[in-house]
């Protein structure tokens, strides 16, 4: 009996001590998440690094607490540099500073103080800034992608894949974001943009207003280019922008290889207009069906002369060598090994060199 009792208050006490501990560790944490609030819609989280791989971002936050001073410092946690504690401007209870970080991925510490004492001091892990590339997308099915087909095992809190309808899926981009990111130690963000049914014809004469026929899209409305054209308008100037990434071929074989270039070349004019950069690259990528008919024959001439000669434009991935039913489940869209080829393939035109020649358009607000 002695030696249950003494067991029954060695699990009292034990009940106790552990309460207590959790109790002691628990008030500080929330605390410290309440005080400070990052104001993400005006932050600017994920920039374009220039081509000193350096990005300026912006930090806008607030407290629930009154503060007389406040810092942050950026802990590196992919590739970058650590800052020094850097001072927060103040305004009531609102704080704000601008910086320049090294290409990488930070977690920021802010520090609010009240004179000399420290108020609190807490890393945000929620809320992670980002310096690295930036790219839009332009192109037909291939390029938005198509469900149930999509690779969704990458780096969600470094690489970014930016839809813009809950029906849209990732495709093979998240895979290419996760390679890219690995190799250089920078965040990927890829707007994905593209849209099914589409062709090079009509990418070209929607961005200019030109009338054409089509059973999807409303030319008087300017789409498909407009809903890629808004999306850009609204994001870029934010975050920046290294190039657009174009996949188009195989809803061109009905079109002449002058049109296929022509209309081509007036999009890529349209929008370098549109984000005011004279020398907006942009990134072809070789696309068809594989099958040397003469319509994909044609295709191939096309896209030859568009990376050729067009002004700032470079060679993409080499996706007419993916084909064939191993690859392509109806003749046309990737399957699953087809976007793991696919991405292999984009990621390997992603040279150093590449970085080096194209240059990126930078946050402008």
């Amino acid at each position: 009996m002695l030696s249950r009792f003494n067991t029954f208050l060695c699990i009292i006490a034990s009940l106790a001590a552990f309460s207590s501990c959790k109790t002691e560790e628990a008030v500080p944490a929330v605390s410290s998440q309440g005080i400070v609030q990052i104001d993400e819609a005006n932050s600017r989280t994920f920039v374009q690094r220039d081509l000193s791989n350096q990005g300026k971002i912006v930090l806008v936050g607030k407290s629930s607490q009154n503060f007389s001073s406040a810092q942050v410092k950026f802990k590196n946690v992919m590739g970058g540099k650590e800052t020094d504690w850097l001072t927060l401007s103040k305004e009531g209870s609102n704080f704000k500073g601008e910086f320049i970080l090294q290409g990488g991925g930070y977690y920021p510490e802010v520090k609010l103080l009240q004179d000399t004492k420290v108020l609190t001091d807490t890393v945000l892990s929620k809320t992670p800034f980002k310096v690295g590339e930036v790219f839009a997308v332009i192109g037909h099915s291939l390029a938005e992608g198509q469900a149930p087909y999509e690779l969704t095992d990458y780096d969600k809190e470094w690489c970014e894949i930016v839809k813009y309808s809950d029906s849209n899926v990732v495709g093979f981009w998240g895979r290419l974001a996760n390679m890219l990111k690995n190799r250089y130690l920078v965040p990927i963000r890829i707007y994905s943009t593209g849209i099914g049914g589409s062709t090079s014809e009509q990418w070209g004469k929607s961005a200019l207003g030109l009338e054409f026929t089509s059973g999807l899209f409303d030319w008087k409305k300017r789409y498909p280019y407009s809903f890629f054209e808004n999306r850009i308008l609204n994001d870029v100037p934010k975050s920046g922008l290294r190039a657009v990434l174009v996949l188009h071929g195989e809803n061109d074989v009905t079109l002449s290889i002058d049109n296929i270039v022509t209309y081509t070349d007036a999009y890529m004019k349209f929008t370098r207009e549109l984000l005011k950069s004279k020398d907006l690259s942009f990134v072809v990528a070789r696309s068809n069906r594989g099958l040397n008919k003469v319509e994909d024959q044609h295709v191939q001439e096309a896209q030859n002369i568009i990376i050729k000669i067009l002004p700032y434009v470079y060679e993409g991935a080499n996706l007419q060598t993916v084909v064939g039913p191993g690859f392509r489940w109806d003749g046309t869209h990737f399957n699953y090994a087809g976007l793991e080829e696919a991405a292999r393939k984009w990621d390997i035109i992603f040279e150093p060199k590449l970085f080096t020649q194209m240059n990126p358009v930078l946050r402008s607000r």
